[in-house]
């Protein structure tokens, strides 16, 4: 049995991981804390999540790490290089030395630095988003990539409002989460999300990229499915990444990821511009399962152990 903590345990995210975790069958928790009280040791841990806000990720990593733990922060301290984390997040890094070991986690393209990692950046629900299709596209797409990123309320608050209410906020180049874009998917990005109050969960981002020179010569639907093509090949099974297409019988949305740990890409040109629009949980693949798949590899065990009969399906 791996045993593990969990710092924050009643936030949003720290009690998605608590309900994945629980139906997970090699895993035992032995290490809660939160403002309110502490449960259990952090010394007979194997590995411990921080569910925490950044200050206190930035406090707990060392405090763990000085004990021989793993770690996996589901802030954003560890996802960048110091300059750029005080940069956007506006805070003094307190823990940069421990920012050379850290590891993104993307299992997609890390999981074998994951595995030997002790310290696990646990990539933001909208970068996860953008990454994914975007980074595959390289040399077959070009320029500054436009992205408007909608997401339910769970992304900050656990209930929603009865009345529509739709939030557009730190658009353009403002949001803290851009930086982490540009680095792990190769492209310059302007950004806009899109908090919708009335919804709980689920986040639909699209894309709009400018297509290399070469596919312009192209028909649209030839070139679109280079691009299909492309993203398809650069996952395999276990990624849980696949490519969709609307039809008249299916039009594929949020309905079609929330609650899972999967990630659907649709993809379409239209006059020298790639449209491309992911789907994906917020709180699952964006999130608390994606942190438990961090965790499996960074345990030795199969990457999608526990996930399977979980709270976010892999089907």
């Amino acid at each position: 049995m791996v045993k593990v903590g969990i710092f924050g345990d009643t936030g949003m995210v720290g009690q998605e991981i608590d309900k994945t975790l629980k139906v997970h069958d090699r895993v035992e928790i032995v290490f809660r804390q939160n403002s309110r009280r502490q449960e259990g040791a952090l010394e007979a841990c194997d590995l411990a999540f921080l569910a925490t806000r950044d200050p206190e990720s930035m406090a707990f990593a060392p405090q763990a790490l000085g004990l021989g733990k793993k770690v996996i922060d589901m802030a954003g301290a560890f996802r960048l290089p110091r300059e750029a984390f005080e940069k956007w997040y506006g805070l003094t890094h307190t823990a940069p030395s421990l920012l050379e070991a850290a590891v993104y986690g993307l299992p997609a393209f890390y999981k074998a630095e994951i595995a030997r990692a002790r310290l696990v950046g646990n990539p933001g629900c909208y970068p996860t988003s953008v990454i994914l299709p975007l980074r595959p596209l390289k040399g077959l797409v070009q320029g500054r990539a436009s992205i408007v990123a909608t997401s339910g309320n769970s992304g900050g608050r656990r209930e929603i409002e009865t009345e529509s209410n739709e939030l557009t906020y730190s658009y353009g180049r403002k949001h803290k989460h851009v930086p982490e874009m540009e680095v792990y998917s190769g492209f310059e990005v302007d950004f806009t999300p899109i908090v919708l109050r009335s919804v709980f969960s689920g986040i639909n981002t699209n894309i709009r990229v400018e297509l290399a020179d070469d596919l312009k010569s192209l028909a649209e639907e030839e070139a679109a499915e280079k691009l299909r093509g492309a993203i398809a090949s650069a996952y395999e099974a276990e990624d849980l990444v696949s490519v969709v297409r609307d039809s008249e019988e299916v039009q594929w949305g949020t309905r079609d990821v929330v609650g899972s740990h999967k990630l659907l890409v649709k993809l379409g040109v239209d006059e020298g511009f790639a449209y491309i629009c992911s789907l994906v949980d917020n709180l699952g693949k964006g999130a608390a399962s994606q942190a438990v798949e961090n965790m499996n590899l960074m345990t030795g065990l199969p990457r999608l152990c526990g996930l399977e009969g979980g709270p976010y399906r892999t089907t």
